[in-house]
Parts: C-alpha cells; structure tokens; sequence
C-alpha cells in the first residue's frame, strides 16, 4: 500500500504472532517487494488479465531469486529416492526460512530427474466421487499435475488416487509408499489434519 508517498508492504494475520515473520510471510513480502521493483523499474501496471497474471509470475520468480539463490542450491546433492528428495525440500526450506511450497519450485528446476512433489488433502465428497486436492503441486515433467498448480482435484479414477487412498490408513507423522502408474517410487508422509506430503521420482 501507498502511505505517505512511500510504499510499504502490510502483512496480515488471523492470529497474532511474535515479531519475526513466519516462513510464508517472508515468501509474501518477497513478493510484494518484487511489485514494488516492477513498478519501479518499468511502470508496470496489468491492464488486461493476461498482463496482471504475467506480473504475477514475476514476482514469485523475483521472491524466489530473492530469497532462494542459487548458492543455497547448488551443493545439494541430486536425490536418488523419495525420503532423500523430501529431505532436501525440507532442508532447502529451513535454510531460506520459506515454506516447504517456493523451496521445491526451487529445487525441482535444478534436479534432472524427473519428480513430483506436492501436499495432498482428504476431502471427499461422495456425491462427485472426489477424493481430495493436490493442495500445491510441482512437476519437472508434466506427470498427472500437469505444469502444476493448487488444488487440482482427484477423483476415484484418477491415477493419483490410491495415494489419498492411503493417506486414510496412516497415522500423524507415518509414511506410506502408495503404487502410482508412472511413478518409479512415491513416498507419503501423513501430516497434521487431512493433509500428507508427497514425493515422487517418475518412471
């Protein structure tokens, strides 16, 4: 927001919190200073959809280049399965103090092989035979969730299905390695609530 001629990033919270930022709201007001160099810079002001999502984009990559350089990257070691691959999320996100989400983007772009990586959320709803959501998604090869996204749905005959399957017979913090078509191994570890992390290296 603008307030006295100077432009100054508001963070909101449901709760209050202590005086440092959490993971997520660092990523955000990354992104919001990205706005403030594009505008900047170059005076950029989406008049059309298309141009507001395009400025968007900008400002994660900017978050990420911002707060996820390629030095706290390049000396993690390519994953060979699906425990070292969640592990290097994890890792990379506690190093840049972001969310586990703008960490994978991170990473997958820099592994060779091909991976998936998401949370997943039980959220049935019998009467459209859904089963839950890929709440955030990544691929580095269009896989079942395409380019990616958030909360793309799956349904009971999706190829993703056995994995939220699973997810109903695992307990707070137990893994699980659900059988996927095209998924060479996959991992999940059932979280707080409806929700599991997931990781996949494809076939």
């Amino acid at each position: 927001m603008r307030r006295d001629g100077q432009s100054e990033v508001v963070v909101y919270r449901r709760r209050a919190a202590g005086p440092l930022l959490a993971p997520h709201e660092r990523f955000t007001v990354a992104h919001e200073l990205g706005h403030h160099v594009l505008l900047q810079d170059s005076n950029f002001r989406a008049r059309r959809r298309r141009e507001y999502w395009q400025g968007e984009d900008l400002c994660q990559r900017f978050a990420a280049q911002l707060l996820l350089p390629d030095r706290l990257i390049y000396d993690l070691p390519e994953p060979t399965d699906t425990l070292k691959l969640m592990s290097a999320v994890n890792s990379l996100a506690r190093r840049a103090q972001v969310s586990a989400e703008p960490a994978a983007r991170a990473l997958v772009k820099r592994i060779e092989r091909p991976v998936a990586v998401g949370t997943l959320r039980l959220d049935p709803y019998p009467a459209t035979r859904r089963l839950g959501f890929r709440a955030w998604w990544v691929e580095n090869r269009r896989w079942w969730g395409g380019g990616g996204g958030r909360l793309l749905a799956v349904y009971v005959d999706h190829p993703l299905a056995p994995a939220l399957e699973l997810m109903r017979s695992l307990r707070i913090g137990e893994f699980g390695s659900p059988s996927l078509r095209g998924a060479a191994m996959a991992t999940l570890r059932r979280r707080r609530g409806s929700t599991a992390a997931f990781a996949a290296l494809l076939s």
